[in-house]
């Protein structure tokens, strides 16, 4: 008896792996398309998006690294604008958009040229393209060898999640480091900066870093309340440096991005280069992005330099943990049907929903209290169909591979 207890208990266990498995096949066909508008509306939500957006405590604001938005200015102008930051001796300069090829105005270009050739330290970003057939980072694109003569490389390409709607581009994750087909290595934009500035952080940080990072935003800068943190990242416009509305303090000893911030600070109609983040006001259905791509960058930079990082468990951990907490769940469940059956649905929807209310508090709060991200949604999908599924195995599939069952099944008797 014993022994055929915790037989069906492995079985249960199997069988409902099983369950989920073809489930998630139906879903990858699309046989609930039926319910499009409602995944349509979470598809790019996770629960630790709701301590971003409305629980995380409002953070210091990072007074080591300038934003200075370039707008839609010309050479020219860039050339000026750098001139005018890299003369109070920034720790250094990174600048987050390509010059890809000379333009008819070749004084701009001469000015833009010889202005990057006065800085002490400057990052240009690179873009690293992904080739599906070989499975390699095969070709990167840079800004024309004239610009870049005096300059380090980073590449800025970020992870986002397409998701449901094309334009949706989600943004929780980066890569610190890509690797090229040749064999050579592409850091990070942020990290490249950030070696600039602590290069035993960033040290300590690409000794322990995976494939993958979670990206801890800490905030905005000015945005007119698209997330809850707007102003933690100082931010000059073009006007703020042609008309010098700074201080050098401002800018000595720190990480100046150069970068897309809309046509004026605080432009929020502008999407260019802009991306949704955990930190949107907005955690379901978002109808406007977030944040510009420079300030991304600059969240990266400050996690980095604060060193307070954001770590998960791996996709094996997950279902590692999942398997577990099934098999208990199984047991618990099998013991109450065959000892008390009369109060089974009762009892163990009860602990379900216990569970499916109780674990999302515990992924918020595991992130709160311990910077630890658990994505539990496998898990929860496992207790919810664990209850109802055990049910099946015991009262279809274990019946049916018994002959006592299968001849219960056809026997006909009198109500």
């Amino acid at each position: 008896m014993f022994r055929r207890f915790w037989l069906d208990v492995i079985l249960g266990t199997i069988f409902i792996l099983g369950l989920m498995g073809l489930f998630s096949s139906l879903t990858a066909f699309k046989v609930f398309d039926i319910m499009d508008p409602i995944g349509d509306a979470f598809s790019d939500m996770e629960f630790t998006d709701i301590y971003f957006s409305q629980l995380l405590d409002d953070p210091i604001a990072d007074q080591d690294i300038v934003l200075v938005n370039i707008a839609f200015e010309s050479r020219a102008s860039i050339a000026m604008m750098v001139d005018s930051i890299s003369q109070h001796n920034p720790a250094v300069i990174g600048v987050d958009t390509f010059f890809d090829f000379p333009k008819e105005d070749t004084l701009g270009d001469m000015m833009l040229m010889e202005s990057f050739g006065r800085v002490e330290n400057l990052v240009l970003v690179t873009q690293l393209f992904y080739n599906l057939e070989t499975d390699e980072f095969d070709s990167i694109r840079t800004s024309w060898p004239w610009f870049t003569w005096n300059s380090d490389s980073a590449h800025a390409n970020l992870v986002t999640d397409a998701g449901v709607q094309e334009d949706l581009k989600m943004c929780r994750t980066f890569t610190p480091v890509l690797t090229m087909a040749d064999g050579t290595e592409q850091q990070a934009f942020a990290v490249r900066l950030a070696s600039y500035f602590a290069p035993e952080k960033v040290d300590r940080f690409l000794e322990t870093a995976r494939e993958e990072e979670i990206i801890n935003y800490r905030g905005n800068v000015l945005d007119y309340g698209a997330t809850k943190f707007g102003t933690k990242f100082a931010a000059l416009d073009v006007q703020d440096v042609f008309l010098g509305n700074y201080v050098p303090e401002m800018i000595e000893g720190k990480v100046v991005i150069f970068c897309y911030l809309g046509n004026y600070l605080g432009d929020r109609e502008s999407l260019q280069d802009k991306y949704f983040t955990p930190l949107n006001e907005v955690y379901i259905g978002r109808a406007l992005a977030d944040m510009f791509g420079g300030v991304v960058h600059a969240n990266i930079v400050s996690m980095i330099l604060n060193e307070d990082y954001i770590f998960y468990l791996t996709d094996t951990e997950i279902w590692v943990l999942t398997i577990f907490v099934l098999f208990l769940n199984i047991m618990i469940f099998s013991w109450i049907y065959k000892k008390l059956p009369k109060w089974y649905d009762g009892v163990t929807k009860v602990i379900q929903v216990v569970e499916l209310i109780g674990l999302p508090y515990i992924m918020i709060y595991a992130l709160d209290l311990y910077n630890l991200k658990l994505d539990l949604t496998i898990l929860l999908f496992a207790i919810a169909v664990s209850g109802d599924g055990l049910e099946v195995y015991y009262g279809v599939v274990k019946n049916a591979l018994s002959k006592e069952g299968r001849k219960e099944l056809f026997r006909v008797s009198r109500l």
